[in-house]
């Protein structure tokens, strides 16, 4: 208590009242970026239904990083909207639209993931064997 009671309110205004010479001020040059490169805007990955694909591969193995579709369900997507296994960089953005509208058709991630927990639970009340984790019984 007595330390923060000697301790003065405002540090900094022994710095205003005492300022360095100009001489001994640091000077840090700026750097401006050359005017001749400009930057591109490039999306880094596309999102499809709540997930951000990775860019540098086929949709079809691209689908799969989305909880809920697997190998067959990517192909079965690609089929209903007779899109090619492009890589995914090179979609269209009207292409990407249509693979999110059928995406959206299928429960995936989170709602996926709800059920999932709701059934376990269930079979958990009802002490199912499936869902029986608790104890060992004979």
């Amino acid at each position: 208590m007595a330390q923060t009671l000697a301790m003065p309110k405002a540090p900094s205004l022994a710095l205003i009242s005492n300022p360095i010479p100009l001489s001994r001020a640091i000077y840090f040059p700026v750097i401006n970026p050359p005017k001749n490169k400009v930057r591109e805007l490039s999306i880094e990955c596309a999102r499809v239904g709540g997930v951000e694909i990775p860019n540098n591969k086929r949709i079809e193995f691209s689908l799969q990083y989305i909880h809920g579709i697997g190998r067959s369900k990517a192909h079965k997507i690609l089929c209903d909207i007779s899109m090619d296994n492009k890589v995914t960089k090179d979609l269209s953005e009207e292409d990407l639209i249509t693979l999110r509208d059928e995406v959206s058709k299928y429960v995936i991630e989170g709602n996926l993931r709800r059920f999932n927990a709701l059934n376990i639970r269930r079979l958990k009340e009802i002490q199912c064997y499936r869902g029986y984790v608790d104890r060992y019984v004979c």
